[in-house]
């Protein structure tokens, strides 16, 4: 018979596998939308994409909240609290590929036409499904409680990163473009890397600050305004 401790992780556990799915269902959505041509269809495909993102957003809170509850209040052991960190902490990763999503559904409309676009969406695309696989093997890793999946992820990470960062400057390279323009546009890649570093390096200090206002007030101030809040 199962106990109050297990429904509650049984609870995190099913809320993991439908935000996974949604997850997913995402990566699938903006390769449809990044191969499509049909301006209707994209409009449809991107309000899907916005309309599953606030449901992500809503799962990762939900289950940041059952994850606290069931250590607060059912003192789960310690396999099954290495479970539920692991599920937690995958729910946040999560959270941030959904951000992805949406950031370039934001942008892929307005560079789909252009000359520039066409001549690097192969390239584009082969790093999209390259890392939708990692994801998928990642999630499969975990479910099946099989490692390989989750080494070969790992592995193929930076793999991956070498093969695309070359296919870029090779393709850089072979265009029909002048030397100048294509030293211009190699700086880019370079800039690119710094920024997307940059990047990460600031959304990981919004997590930290987060967690402290979470720590300092009880108050859970993702996915809201704060300027807003503050306002009220």
């Amino acid at each position: 018979m199962n106990t109050k401790k297990d429904q509650s992780i049984q609870d995190i556990m099913d809320s993991f596998q439908e935000m996974a799915n949604l997850v997913l269902a995402q990566l699938s959505l903006i390769e449809k939308l990044m191969t499509g041509n049909q301006k209707t269809g994209q409009e449809e495909l991107i309000e899907r994409i916005e309309k599953n993102e606030k449901e992500i957003d809503k799962f990762e809170i939900s289950i940041s909240d059952k994850f606290i509850n069931t250590i607060v209040l059912y003192q789960p052991v310690a396999s099954d609290i290495r479970k539920i960190v692991a599920v937690y902490r995958m729910t946040i990763n999560l959270e941030r590929i959904g951000d992805q999503v949406m950031n370039i559904s934001y942008t892929i409309g307005s560079l789909m036409n252009t000359e520039e676009y066409k001549g690097m969406s192969e390239l584009i695309l082969n790093m999209l499904l390259s890392g939708k696989m990692m994801v998928e093997k990642s999630l499969l890793s975990f479910v099946n409680s099989d490692p390989d999946y989750a080494i070969w992820t790992i592995k193929n990470d930076t793999i991956i990163d070498e093969m695309n960062q070359k296919l870029l400057i090779n393709s850089i390279s072979r265009a029909r473009i002048n030397d100048k323009t294509k030293e211009m546009l190699l700086s880019y890649v370079e800039l690119k890397n710094i920024i997307s570093n940059i990047e990460r390096i600031a959304d990981h200090a919004t997590n930290i600050a987060e967690a402290t206002i979470y720590s300092l007030q009880g108050t859970d101030v993702r996915h809201k305004d704060l300027d807003k809040e503050n306002n009220l």
